[in-house]
């Protein structure tokens, strides 16, 4: 049984706990009547009830139409051998209910003599079996014990997402599935991905073949070259929806395009010597030309035209950020009725508000120190990924071989990760962690980069500002790590817990 009501065990973890952590501990007599779930993120309400439900075998009623949740319940049933019969004496009810407080993606469970889930939508559902899984262990046992409970949880934010760079190293179908998987365990729902760069072109583009035969076999030094066919793609949208991840494509305009540049060569102005492929770590340095707009901007539409045929995601990222170009206003500006023109909505990085967009365009923070009032100010939400807090390809700690600092010099380990409050920020859509891969070159260090810190992503985009407290997060992390054994992690051995 899952409920951490042990008072010694919460209180060692206290005492090794992060000192600069902003969250609050909790005193002695909080202590002696708290009840916590293991669960990551934390649901909004919790209620115990006396007593336990024993769980050895179980029949399955579920409403029609819930196709993803029942697999998903299915699935977890399986794994832990749990036997499904019309005369066990236990009972799993998923039903589709009508209570607005739970929107799109909210559930309610109950745990009393019976499991029953409730949701108004087939996500909601899905995310109950994943808050279900939790309160199960990872591994067979004989029966299974679970608390008697009723928890009633709704996401805080729309958007809770993670970003992987794969373009300055490339990252296969496999792990991309597995990264899926794993998010979806967590409600993580957008899988941002930063399909081009300098150093690489990592998707098919009909009628420009040059871009995956040249940029699609470039990479930073001692990364992996490589790109996704059209079909592989397709297949990469299918699977992330049957687990409610919506993957949204970033393609980098009008900066960031050494790789398309060294495909197509007209693509850079005419003064512009450098037209090899890039392997390199420092970026910034390159741009389409926006002085010959008869053929940049054919290319963009192009571009853009292929990427909202592949991703149906409402959202379409045009990337634009770190470039000096006095035409770059009017570029984005342009980009983003491109995209709504194409049917799609634009986000663009922080740096692309200085462009006449209309207001629907999402802004992505990442410059902690940029001024993104005005753009507030003209009615714009955004995505935060302010990179003091939400890089994790800055170390775990400070110094760790083969990380950035460029950021923060003490890296970003996870209790600065869970210092981010989103609540401080106005007309937030969502959170977003990122990966940057000039120096993540395998399945491995990707792994050690993101786990276990996206797990705070998790919590940050679910759970409400009232219920996180990092202390009671290490508590959960610590006794989910089976959890993440299962799901095949190469995770950060995190000294707060003693890993």
């Amino acid at each position: 049984m899952k409920i951490l009501i042990t008072l010694l065990f919460t209180c060692l973890l206290i005492s090794c706990g992060d000192k600069t952590s902003q969250s609050p501990q909790l005193d002695k007599q909080e202590l002696l009547h708290s009840e916590l779930l293991s669960i990551i993120p934390y649901p909004q309400t919790v209620k115990f009830h006396s007593g336990n439900l024993q769980l050895k075998d179980v029949k399955v009623d579920a409403a029609e139409g819930i196709n993803t949740s029942l697999l998903a319940l299915n699935n977890l049933l399986q794994t832990l051998e749990v036997i499904q019969s019309n005369s066990a004496s236990s009972q799993i009810i998923l039903s589709i209910t009508d209570l607005p407080e739970l929107g799109s993606e909210g559930y309610r469970i109950d745990i009393q003599n019976q499991i029953v889930l409730k949701a108004n939508t087939d996500t909601g559902l899905f995310y109950a079996v994943q808050t279900l899984s939790q309160l199960l262990p990872s591994q067979t046992q004989g029966s299974y014990t679970l608390p008697k409970v009723s928890i009633i949880d709704s996401p805080t934010f729309s958007w809770r997402g993670n970003m992987l760079d794969v373009a300055r190293s490339f990252l296969p179908v496999e792990y991309i599935k597995a990264h899926i998987d794993r998010m979806a365990r967590f409600k993580l729902n957008r899988l941002h991905l930063h399909l081009t760069d300098d150093q690489g072109w990592r998707i098919e583009i009909e009628g420009y073949p040059k871009l995956t035969e040249v940029g699609g076999a470039s990479a930073v030094e001692g990364g992996r070259n490589g790109f996704y066919s059209q079909a592989e793609i397709r297949e990469l949208v299918s699977y992330a929806q049957a687990r409610h991840v919506t993957l949204v494509p970033e393609v980098d305009l009008p900066g960031h395009t050494q790789a398309a540049i060294a495909a197509y060569n007209k693509l850079a102005c005419d003064d512009v010597t450098n037209l090899s492929p890039y392997s390199g770590v420092k970026v910034g340095f390159s741009k389409l030309c926006l002085t010959k707009p008869d053929i940049t901007y054919p290319f963009v539409k192009d571009i853009l035209s292929q990427i909202v045929s592949l991703f149906p995601s409402e959202y379409i990222h045009i990337g634009g950020d770190e470039i000096k170009d006095p035409l770059y206003p009017q570029f984005i500006a342009r980009a983003t009725r491109i995209v709504e023109d194409l049917g799609r909505t634009a986000i663009a990085w922080e740096e692309g508000s200085v462009a006449d967009n209309k207001t629907d365009v999402l802004l992505q923070l990442w410059n902690d120190k940029y001024d993104i009032q005005p753009a507030l100010d003209r009615g714009h939400q955004i995505i935060l990924s302010p990179c003091t807090y939400s890089y994790f390809d800055h170390g775990n700690f400070a110094g760790q071989p083969n990380t950035y600092d460029w950021c923060r010099k003490e890296g970003v380990p996870l209790a600065r990760a869970y210092q981010l409050n989103p609540q401080k920020y106005k007309q937030v859509k969502g959170v977003e962690s990122a990966m940057w891969s000039e120096l993540v070159h395998t399945d491995s260090t990707a792994d050690n980069r993101l786990w276990p810190r996206l797990l705070v992503t998790a919590e940050l985009g679910w759970s409400q500002e009232k219920n996180r407290n990092y202390q009671q997060f290490l508590t959960r992390l610590d006794l989910l790590r089976p959890l993440l054994d299962s799901l095949n992690i190469e995770y950060y051995k995190e000294p707060e817990l003693n890993w």
